[in-house]
């Protein structure tokens, strides 16, 4: 492209690559990356997760996002991801990989083409959220922009290939096309000031709120006739897909005595360095696993717990630290916790006589290690090939093995009741016939062998089964229309209304003598009601209103006193809530836009 720098060498500079790297886990063609709709588009074979418009989606391109996506994550966070985490990227990465398709064809429909005076112009005159927040181009923790409009115009060894293809190809193309639908999006002065009352002005009310109390006689039950009626009008609520029950044993990936023990050899030779002069705190920051050190990388406290009183610990924990002896290293102490290293800082007796040590620690969790979870996995895959042998109930009879139930199992499950995340169970159970014994299968917590039982095929629930059900929805739906029949009935008069009388006539009302709240706020009892809130937006005092639906029932609602506006805060934060209000709209549009750009779209879903 070469539109900042014509003669470049072929030394690429490590930042932009780690930029373009952030860049493409955006939001808004972060998934494609700067691939073509063809790119992820592939041909018609068993190898697709699934199909947009019919154009199929390749499971290697797929499951490679999914990974980088993984891989991302767990480096900002230091830390592995576990299997119900990881179930939850590949559920985001497909709903945002899907979005991003979508996008990409509405560019190439609308003929949105970027050129490369566009792209500089850009560059130029508007930098980019992402690249006035690279330290590159930033003082003192800011933007600079007369070192970032040094570096656009004599880059030198800067190469601006990757920033100028991701500008020309993915952003600047989304943000054309969101500009052209989020156009339309403004806003008044009337809407700001509406908006300001909303979060700032107070609303003093009194109220009488009809709830479900006030129905005195018993709430009839729906005959037979409006059940059957009910339970016809939402059929498609009741049909079942088909379904998979199984058997299985486990093995519980817990710590055994040989992890134990490993974790105690560990603390011992850390207790063995600190003896031979390492400092404490360096090792404590290095190989603590306790939370509390690590709560934030950037200030971790060598282990630190301060002064802490008798009994305020864990028992073990407690008697080694205050039977120890001022400056010494005590340990490896076994806890519920794990294996503790402390270091007895300094001993204190308050006037009280309270005794307070001050310490430090280290803590080495115990968890199960490779020849743990390898002596699982030989268990698991030893009854899995014998139970295929000798057969599945006989042997964990055999071995004394409890047998528990997976029912209900449908093809898109992704956790099983008390397993969590088995996707390899259930792509057994839908590949397999009755009868059929598992392969083992590993999650975060077990290995599993499963025994297909019984089949059920895709059905419509019977009446009978979900007649309950229907009952209780009916009689919901019964004491509501009985509340609003209460509140329509009763006679009040709007000019003269006397609340507390009324309250008095009705006990069984909820009377609220005065309650104060913003708009979106909670009044006493009432809550949060967008009819309510919608009537008070324009009232004045003494304006009287009712009845109006809330989540428990029905409210009338007379004005006590409605505070001013606050001329001099209103005009401060006028340009906030204008701005506010305007993102507002421009996601609501931009986002229904979207939605419906989905629900016209052809999409196949093969991931499960």
């Amino acid at each position: 492209m070469g539109i900042i720098t014509n003669m470049r060498s072929q030394m690429q500079v490590v930042m932009w690559i780690i930029l373009v790297l952030f860049i493409v886990s955006m939001a808004i063609g972060g998934l494609v990356g700067g691939a073509s709709v063809g790119d992820i588009f592939g041909q018609n074979s068993s190898t697709n997760v699934g199909s947009l418009n019919g154009k199929p989606i390749l499971y290697e391109d797929f499951n490679r996002l999914v990974f980088d996506e993984i891989g991302r994550l767990e480096s900002q966070s230091g830390e592995s991801m576990s299997d119900e985490d990881r179930e939850y990227v590949r559920a985001v990465v497909w709903e945002r990989l899907i979005q991003d398709l979508l996008i990409q064809e509405q560019i190439q429909d609308n003929e949105i083409v970027i050129g490369n005076n566009e792209v500089l112009y850009q560059l130029k005159n508007n930098p980019p959220p992402f690249l006035q927040g690279s330290s590159l181009f930033q003082t003192d923790g800011r933007f600079d922009l007369e070192k970032y409009m040094e570096a656009v115009l004599n880059p030198g060894n800067l190469d601006w290939r990757p920033i100028e293809e991701f500008m020309q190809n993915i952003y600047l193309p989304n943000y054309k096309l969101q500009q052209l639908i989020i156009h339309s999006a403004s806003t008044t002065d009337e809407d700001i000031r509406d908006n300001y009352r909303q979060r700032f002005v107070n609303y003093s009310i009194e109220a009488i709120h009809i709830t479900d109390k006030a129905i005195d006689e018993e709430t009839p039950q729906p005959s037979e006739e409006e059940l059957m009626g009910a339970y016809n009008e939402n059929i498609d609520d009741y049909k079942q897909p088909e379904m998979r029950y199984m058997k299985y044993v486990k093995w519980p990936i817990v710590s055994d005595y040989n992890d134990s023990l490993r974790v105690q050899l560990e603390a011992g030779n850390l207790i063995q360095r600190i003896h031979q002069g390492e400092s404490f705190s360096d090792i404590a920051n290095n190989y603590s696993e306790d939370p509390g050190n690590s709560a934030n990388p950037d200030s971790l406290n060598g282990g630190s717990l301060g002064w802490f009183n008798k009994g305020e610990m864990v028992k073990e924990f407690d008697e080694a630290s205050f039977n120890g002896k001022t400056g010494k290293v005590v340990g490896p102490i076994l806890t519920q916790f794990g294996y503790h290293i402390i270091k007895i800082n300094n001993k204190r007796t308050l006037e009280d006589g309270n005794e307070q040590v001050n310490a430090s620690h280290i803590l080495l969790t115990v968890t199960p290690g490779k020849d743990t979870e390898n002596k699982l996995r030989n268990l698991s895959s030893i009854f899995s090939l014998e139970a295929q042998e000798y057969g599945f109930f006989d042997l964990a009879d055999s071995l004394k093995m409890e047998i528990n139930d997976a029912s209900g199992v449908q093809r898109a499950s992704i956790f099983i009741e008390e397993i969590g995340v088995a996707r390899n169970a259930v792509q057994f159970a839908f590949s397999s016939e009755e009868g059929n014994v598992s392969e083992y299968v590993e999650n975060d917590n077990y290995f599993l062998v499963f025994y297909l039982d019984s089949i059920s095929p895709a059905e419509t629930m019977s009446f009978e089964t979900v007649k309950e059900n229907l009952i209780e929805e009916s009689i919901v739906d019964i004491k509501k229309k009985q509340i609003e029949e209460i509140a329509n009935n009763l006679l009040i008069d709007k000019e003269n209304v006397n609340l507390s009388d009324l309250a008095k006539t009705y006990p069984n009302f909820e009377y609220v003598e005065e309650a104060t709240s913003s708009l979106i706020g909670s009044f006493t009892s009432i809550g949060r009601s967008n009819y309510v809130a919608g009537a008070l937006l324009n009232a004045k005092q003494g304006d009287f209103f009712g009845p109006l639906p809330t989540i428990r029932g029905q409210a009338f609602v007379k004005v006590l006193s409605i505070d001013e506006i606050d001329e001099k805060d209103f005009n401060e934060k006028k340009e906030a809530l204008k701005f506010s209000l305007i993102i507002q709209r421009q996601n609501l549009i931009w986002g229904n836009w979207l939605q419906a750009l989905r629900d016209n779209s052809d999409i196949e879903d093969n991931r499960f």
